[in-house]
């Protein structure tokens, strides 16, 4: 094994992956049970209202959060994020280590069994790796591009409970991206045919602290406490996940006891939350990226100064004061904490001249008309937020048709086949390293539906994606970011202000990241 001292390992690794190449010196430990008295069971159940329902549940053709705080309680990630530094701490894999640089080794916790009675072992590592890194699984594009987001080569299996991953290149955000991928029993997931595909999307079987019993889409999902857990045992004995697209009818569940958890409380409506005393705020600073996407392969569109000019049109202090309570501030940049930002970062400023005299010199007829699409209940004031900067880009002489659309339609259908009309509303989770932020807008990311091609980006991207070297990689990122400002390929909007309405029934806190994860949440007596 390679061994470094701590200065050198400083530098080897930038960004959030410092404290990860850190805890590869010396192994990390799995999650203990807690020092409390166990209780005699799991007692009673909780019903969480998110905006959308799932699409799938199958690992590799998931794309939303609601989906994986799904997948979060019926499969275990291999590695966790801590809610308070977001670095990466051991889960079902329990220890680490960074053999060299193109190889990491790592060790799973013993005698954990997925629902059907198969063992977790390197075997089922193995298989979930190497699943988690084809282009396709039966013949249908994947969703994760763990592939190329780890210079993945392959796995090699040491024993029972330890495996190795070989890289074709230093990979500094190899634990990163284990917290975002589920380890899954081959007993289930190795049949590839239609039939089992489509068995598997609906009926997910994992490892995790609950185990599926029933969906009806877009009426509820239900899961219960799995005895057999091989980690803190859940203390509450059956969830429940609806799917609520308006947010008043969320508050009013709540209000009445019929939820527990409810997603995307509108700033202006957290006192109405309380008023009742029955519930709580809980208010968390995001990282999740809001913007509008521009196709830059349709007329106009392609050129620069068109897609600078839709950033300046847009008045967010407007919005924030008239949509968002004020609690909100216009992106600077897409990197979150803890990697650090590019210190010359800042937001495009309102400018309704500047955009004008962009278009004038792109040659943009007045009137020119475009689409943009919005989703209604996924994120925080979606649609208003839509269609106040519909109305902005209106009053820089454009025609906007605005489409609302239901989440299934649009993200079980036009942004999986990556063609959304001229504008896109979305909001893409942080997965808080720089790197794989700056992945969102590369060509190659498989929900990056803008058609983006800048080869300046591509080329410092793939240097990025090779190097370890802590000072080298944040001067790649700067001048990431300077392109990716400079030649914009979304109309860069802010990073959503997580706030939930919780009842005060239960202890439980929100974190950053917006995993909702209820196994060591507690019922108060």
């Amino acid at each position: 094994m390679k061994r470094f001292s701590r200065r050198q390992f400083l530098g080897l690794v930038g960004g959030s992956a410092v404290a990860s190449a850190l805890a590869a010196c010396a192994p990390a430990q799995a999650p203990s049970a807690p020092s409390a008295p166990a209780p005699t069971g799991p007692r009673g159940e909780v019903t969480i209202l998110q905006g959308v329902d799932a699409n799938t549940l199958d690992p590799d053709f998931r794309n939303s959060v609601p989906e994986f705080n799904v997948n979060a309680h019926i499969f275990d990630m291999f590695l966790w994020r801590d809610p308070k530094t977001l670095e990466p701490k051991p889960w079902i894999v329990r220890e680490w280590r960074n053999v060299d640089d193109l190889t990491w080794e790592f060790k799973l916790v013993e005698g954990a069994k997925f629902h059907d009675g198969t063992p977790v072992d390197a075997e089922a590592a193995k298989f979930s790796l190497e699943r988690h890194t084809k282009g396709q699984v039966g013949g249908k594009p994947i969703v994760p591009a763990l592939r190329r987001l780890i210079n993945f080569d392959r796995v090699e299996v040491v024993d029972r409970y330890t495996f190795r991953v070989k890289t074709t290149a230093p990979a500094a955000t190899i634990l990163d991206q284990l917290t975002n991928h589920e380890i899954m029993p081959p007993s289930v997931y190795a049949d590839e045919s239609a039939d089992n595909l489509a068995k598997v999307a609906v009926k997910p079987v994992g490892s995790g602290p609950y185990k599926f019993v029933e969906w009806v889409k877009d009426q509820r999902l239900i899961m219960e406490a799995n005895p057999d857990y091989w980690g803190p045992k859940p203390q509450i004995q059956r969830l429940i996940w609806k799917p609520v697209a308006e947010l008043s009818t969320r508050i009013l569940a709540l209000q009445r006891g019929e939820a527990d958890i409810i997603v995307n409380v509108a700033p202006d409506q957290m006192a109405n939350v309380e008023r009742g005393g029955n519930a709580r705020i809980c208010r968390v600073k995001g990282g999740r990226n809001i913007f509008v996407g521009i196709r830059c392969d349709r007329p106009y569109l392609s050129d620069k100064r068109v897609r600078q000019a839709l950033n300046y049109a847009v008045n967010f202090d407007a919005i924030n004061r008239a949509i968002l309570n004020g609690v909100g501030e216009r992106t600077r940049t897409i990197i979150t904490r803890p990697s650090e930002q590019p210190p010359n970062a800042k937001p495009y400023p309102y400018d309704p001249d500047k955009a004008r005299q962009l278009l004038k010199e792109a040659g943009v007829p007045e009137g020119f008309k475009v689409v943009m699409d919005s989703p209604n209940g996924r994120y925080i004031k979606d649609k208003e937020i839509a269609q106040a900067i519909a109305q902005d880009l209106q009053r820089i002489g454009l025609q906007v048709e605005l489409k609302v659309l239901d989440w299934a339609l649009y993200a079980g259908d036009m942004l999986a086949k990556r063609q959304p009309d001229d504008l896109f509303f979305l909001g893409l989770g942080s997965p808080f390293n720089a790197q794989s932020e700056l992945n969102y807008i590369h060509p190659d990311f498989s929900l990056n539906s803008t058609y983006w091609v800048n080869e300046e980006f591509i080329r410092l991207y793939d240097e990025l994606s090779r190097t370890l070297d802590r000072a080298k990689r944040q001067q790649l990122i700067n001048r990431l970011w300077e392109v990716a400002y400079d030649d914009p390929p979304w109309i860069y909007v802010w990073h959503q202000v997580d706030i939930y309405g919780v009842s005060n029934r239960l202890e439980w806190e929100c974190r950053p990241d917006e995993r909702i994860l209820l196994h060591e949440a507690r019922l108060r007596s």
